[in-house]
């Protein structure tokens, strides 16, 4: 990752608006950092071009990378897959509203082929590597692969990626980054390809919830009409209050802290005590429908069901011949009568995910959000996961176990970075809250941070306890 200080769009705004630089330096200079580090990283399957004339906007000097998931006007769209899809080429609208703010894409990056996967690993591209081991090549997670790499290497300040069942959050825990899910429904998917369009959500990376703000100030419907005037009531300041989260209520998933790898379960406790030690009270919640839950994620939820009405069409038969056998062994047993008949199976899988979001609704109601460890376990190395199928499986479907509840409890989430677990990996704290309310969790994202630290506080604190070791 670069050693270079990475700026904060709030200084990039701040520089733009002072004209103590270019747009097209910082432009350039985010390129510089991207040439430097795409060699050893990978996080890119296609890099951009710096534009010839300065962007115009409130994310003017910002630069955004793309999970090549999404259709980005002058780039192909692969999705993981080793042949491009022609149909997906063209900007959709969330790729619109950050560009028309003035962002540049600087490139799209490396994901899980058609996004099924939370590791990271792709037979047909370079896996990303996670740049918090120099030693052995550990995964980045999986499927927004690239995205976090990305912001590490110093080429962005935000990473478009897409979450279906912790596709955000599970490389942004892995890598030491914030990554937000929005609510189901809640932002435009056209121009993204589909894996579960019941519950295929958009999202966010940033190394900072504070940086993440001015990318969903833009994106979002409650917000894009008037982006600064939401992002100055939510900037982070420093804390004049002894007690700055006294009154709030944190409600602690007890069950999803059980089997923990590497002390994570310890860590996210400590980080919980700084925000009681800031005030808030924590309170113990039984969570229902976890069982339930992790079982309909384990008959693949509702992408065994959806996708490959998409990747079985016939004028799509080359792209399903080309899928990897982990992949493919999902879908190649299933009949034009499984097809025909998918629909009354989603329609009933749906049913039951309103049912568990009725009840996990109603828990919420006794607290401000609700929180667990993002992930149970470190990133693995892609040795140990790309070439034992069931050591894959195992450790794909621990690694997504605490993700996939919003997913499939129809909540938004959000992880931020909380410290080091006991192999020297990044790990992350997942906030959780109810339908629709995205707003409201970017605000407690930003005030937690404040409080227990971002991405970079986080980094450098880590380099400091291994410099006296």
């Amino acid at each position: 990752m670069t050693s270079n200080p990475i700026f904060t769009i709030k200084y990039i705004h701040k520089l733009v608006g002072q004209n103590k630089t270019s747009i097209l330096a910082l432009i350039d200079d985010a390129y510089s950092k991207l040439h430097q580090h795409q060699p050893q990283l990978k996080a890119f399957r296609a890099i951009g071009k710096p534009p010839p004339i300065a962007p115009k906007g409130l994310l003017a000097g910002v630069c955004v990378s793309v999970k090549d998931l999404y259709a980005v006007t002058g780039f192909d769209t692969y999705a993981g897959s080793p042949l491009a899809l022609k149909e997906f080429d063209t900007s959709g609208t969330l790729v619109k509203r950050l560009t028309d703010a003035g962002a540049h894409i600087c490139g799209k990056t490396h994901t899980v082929e058609f996004a099924f996967g939370g590791l990271g690993t792709n037979p047909h591209w370079p896996v990303p590597v996670n740049p918090f081991d120099t030693q052995q090549h550990r995964v980045p997670g999986g499927s927004s692969s690239g995205a976090p790499v990305s912001l590490w290497m110093g080429a962005c300040q935000l990473a478009l990626g897409s979450d279906t069942s912790g596709s955000v959050r599970v490389p942004a825990a892995f890598c030491g980054t914030f990554g937000l899910k929005t609510s189901a429904l809640r932002w435009e998917k056209d121009g993204i390809v589909p894996l579960a369009p019941s519950v295929d959500t958009a999202g966010l990376l940033a190394l900072s919830a504070a940086d993440a703000l001015w990318g969903f100030a833009v994106l979002d419907p409650a917000t894009r009409d008037d982006p600064m005037t939401f992002i100055e009531q939510n900037m982070p300041i420093d804390q004049t209050r002894d007690k700055p989260m006294e009154g709030v209520r944190i409600g602690v998933i007890t069950a999803l802290f059980e089997g923990c790898e590497g002390s994570i379960d310890t860590k996210v406790l400590a980080a919980l005590a700084q925000l009681q030690a800031a005030g808030a009270t924590l309170v113990a919640l039984d969570w229902p429908y976890l069982g339930e839950t992790y079982q309909l994620f384990l008959q693949g939820g509702l992408s065994a069901l959806e996708f490959p009405a998409f990747i079985k069409a016939k004028d799509r038969k080359p792209w399903f011949d080309q899928l990897a056998p982990s992949t493919k062994m999902r879908f190649a047993h299933l009949t034009d009568l499984d097809l025909a008949n998918a629909p009354a199976q989603v329609a009933e899988k749906n049913a039951l995910i309103q049912t568990f979001n009725k009840a996990a609704e109603a828990v919420l109601e006794k607290v401000d959000f609700a929180v667990c460890p993002t992930c149970p376990i470190s990133a693995p190395t892609l040795a140990y996961v790309a070439t034992n199928m069931s050591q894959y499986k195992e450790r794909n479907f621990k690694t997504l176990r605490n993700t996939q509840v919003a997913n499939l409890q129809y909540l938004c989430a959000a992880t931020l970075p909380c410290g080091m677990d006991d192999y020297n990996m990044p790990l992350g704290l997942q906030i959780i809250m109810g339908h629709g309310q995205d707003v409201q969790l970017m605000q407690w994202s930003c005030k937690v941070e404040n409080i227990i630290g971002n991405a970079q506080h986080h980094y450098h604190k880590a380099l400091q306890m291994k410099h006296h070791q």
